[in-house]
C-alpha cells in the first residue's frame, strides 16, 4: 500500500523562495549596513520577508555570507525583491535565488524581528 500520496497532502506545501548570499565587497558593508537595515525592516513590514540573517562561524557577522527567505508569488518577484536590498544593489553581497516549498515542522510562537516588540515563545 502506498501512502505517499495521503502523507503529502497533510504537509503544508507553502512555496517561499530563499536567496543564499555570498561576500563580493565585504570591507563596504559598514557603509551600507544602515541602508540594507532600513530596507530589511520595510520588506519584513510589506510581508516579503518570513526570516533573514548572516551565517555565523565565529567571526564578523556577514562574512559567511546569510539567508533570506521571501515571501513572493514567483522566482521573478523573489529576484526583484532580493536585489533591491542595498547589500545586493551596492554588490556588497551577490544573491542566488532559489525556490523552496515549505513541507513540515514545528512553529508555535509569535515572533516580530525588526522592532522586536512582540516576542512570544
Amino acid at each position: 500500500m502506498n501512502d505517499i500520496p495521503s502523507l503529502l497532502r497533510g504537509m503544508l506545501n507553502k512555496p517561499l523562495y530563499v536567496a543564499l548570499r555570498s561576500a563580493r565587497d565585504l570591507p563596504r558593508m559598514a557603509e551600507v549596513l544602515q541602508r540594507h537595515l532600513e530596507w530589511v525592516v520595510l520588506a519584513e513590514q510589506r510581508g516579503e520577508i518570513f526570516l533573514s540573517g548572516p551565517f555565523t562561524d565565529g567571526s564578523e557577522p556577514g562574512a559567511g555570507g546569510g539567508m533570506t527567505i521571501l515571501r513572493a508569488s514567483s522566482l521573478a518577484a523573489a529576484q526583484q525583491i532580493i536585489d533591491a536590498d542595498p547589500f545586493i544593489a551596492e554588490g556588497i553581497f551577490e544573491a542566488a535565488v532559489r525556490p523552496w516549498l515549505l513541507m513540515e515542522g514545528s512553529l508555535t510562537f509569535n515572533l516580530t524581528l525588526s522592532d522586536q516588540k512582540t516576542i512570544l515563545y
